[in-house]
């Protein structure tokens, strides 16, 4: 018997796809989150074999948040209605057993989930050569400034959230433009969002630290 977890804040889709699996008496549907707090608390209460993990939640790519905290207590497919190069590259130096798309038939999605729990690897040739190919990926803190970048934030906003100065802020600017063949801002902005390494669902802008007096 599998024990899959399904992570997906859709509703109709997460229902969808618990009638889909349990259709196969092989596989018990061992709970559903909608959330990430729910995810990671239903991890460690069920234990699950196998977690059929939407890439997207709350807006963002918050499914490979998980993948990263989980990856050692159970097999990770990876659910997604986006074809992102970026998201093919994560998926698999996270450490994910396999990427699905959200167009897979239900024989692929029961196949898939049968051969994440025999320890076997379901991505695609290409997607495996797509992961390949992919750009460099930026590191945490060049995440955080081009999250905020695809926000609109200006450079003093971008400074003020980060904790750091304007001129740091323009000196990462520039060896992003360099590395990724931007010419500006907008296009840098619309690179990182084509990749799928960042998403426009992230919330408000953060505010900076209170200083000085109350």
């Amino acid at each position: 018997m599998v024990r899959l977890l399904i992570v997906e804040d859709h509703p109709a889709m997460a229902e969808g796809l618990a009638a889909l699996v349990t259709a196969d008496p092989s596989v018990e549907v061992a709970g559903i989150a909608r959330d990430v707090a729910t995810a990671d608390r239903l991890i460690h209460e069920t234990g699950p074999d196998v977690v059929l993990c939407d890439i997207m939640l709350g807006g963002r790519d918050a499914g490979l948040d998980l993948l990263a905290r989980h990856r050692d207590h159970a097999a990770f497919l990876m659910y997604t209605a986006y074809d992102h190069q970026g998201h093919h590259a994560r998926t698999v130096a996270l450490g994910a057993t396999g990427f699905l798309s959200k167009t897979a038939d239900p024989a692929e999605i029961l196949g898939a989930i049968h051969a994440a729990e025999e320890g076997r690897k379901v991505f695609s040739n290409r997607v495996l050569a797509s992961a390949r190919e992919a750009p460099r990926m930026p590191t945490q803190r060049e995440m955080e400034l081009l999250r905020l970048l695809a926000r609109g934030a200006s450079n003093d906003e971008v400074a003020d959230a980060l904790g750091i100065r304007v001129k740091t802020v323009e000196g990462m600017l520039r060896r992003l433009f360099d590395r990724y063949a931007c010419a500006n801002r907008t296009h840098l902005a619309r690179y990182v969002l084509e990749q799928g390494w960042v998403s426009l669902g992230d919330g408000p802008l953060p505010r900076p630290p209170l200083t000085g007096g109350h």
